[in-house]
């Protein structure tokens, strides 16, 4: 080991003052650049599907979709593989923060859920949807990777249009088997488009905050704390969630700009798929 790797580990602290102090990565980047986030969708099944790397975590989501009578339940759940990346807490964690993110509308509008026919006109029938995500590789916050890859499959799902194989007056309970799958189908209407960043708060030797966007589990562990921004539509916040203390205001602000800034380069890549 190099005498610069022996200081990393001893005193991983004072190995990272250096560089965020002058405003850098160690490896030359700037401590607000933001990671580079590339997607791919309809690789992995389902009626939707996505492929995200961002940074240094690469996951895939893949929405698998069933029929059921309209009601007042929940209509989706979440999965996220076991792996020995992510512990059990971690990832009830994840699935609550997803879950409720859908619950409150932010990606789709329970009204979106609704099955149609091939004239477009909304059944009395729901479509339930199962996020099933696969973590291929983590180094970071799972989150950020988790909201745009949940986003990407939205966009890219279709859904088939639905026949109901009975009479127009016929008001007793639809039968399973009154209900047919149309060769027809059409996208799913996405409510909001979501951008989630992570930053840590790096105290230096002169006891002043730093902004780190994106960064790693090492760097994390030397940050006094850390925050992730989930923005939507009209730049408005739809989750924060923070560990540890933060003194300075501007700091938050600066998150937002750049999470703001993230989101709009994620909607114009999604507009061209």
């Amino acid at each position: 080991m190099t005498s610069s790797e022996i200081f990393r580990v001893i005193n991983p602290h004072g190995y990272f003052d250096k560089f965020f102090s002058n405003g850098i990565f160690p490896d030359g980047r700037h401590i607000l650049s933001s990671q580079k986030l590339v997607f791919k969708q309809g690789e992995c099944g389902g009626v939707g599907s996505s492929i995200v790397t961002f940074g240094n975590v690469t996951i895939s989501c893949t929405i698998e979709a069933s029929v059921s009578l309209e009601s007042d339940a929940s209509l989706v759940s979440v999965e996220i593989a076991e792996t020995q990346q992510l512990d059990e807490k971690q990832s009830e964690e994840y699935c609550g923060i997803l879950l409720s993110l859908f619950e409150k509308e932010y990606f789709v509008k329970r009204e979106s859920m609704k099955c149609r026919n091939n004239s477009g006109e909304k059944l009395p029938l729901d479509w339930v949807f199962k996020i099933v995500v696969k973590v291929l590789s983590v180094d970071g916050d799972l989150l950020d990777s988790l909201v745009a890859a949940v986003g990407a499959a939205l966009k890219n799902t279709k859904l088939p249009t639905i026949v109901l194989n009975r009479g127009l007056e016929d008001e007793s309970a639809i039968e399973k088997t009154q209900i047919l799958v149309d060769e027809a189908n059409y996208h799913l209407e996405i409510n909001n488009i979501l951008m989630s960043c992570t930053f840590g708060i790096f105290l230096n030797q002169e006891n002043k905050e730093i902004l780190i966007v994106s960064p790693d589990v090492e760097i994390s562990n030397v940050c006094t704390a850390t925050v992730t921004v989930i923005i939507g539509n009209d730049s408005k916040i739809a989750f924060c969630r923070q560990r540890g203390s933060i003194s300075e205001f501007q700091i938050l602000r600066k998150m937002t700009e750049i999470t703001i800034d993230r989101r709009n380069k994620f909607v114009e890549a999604l507009q061209k798929s």
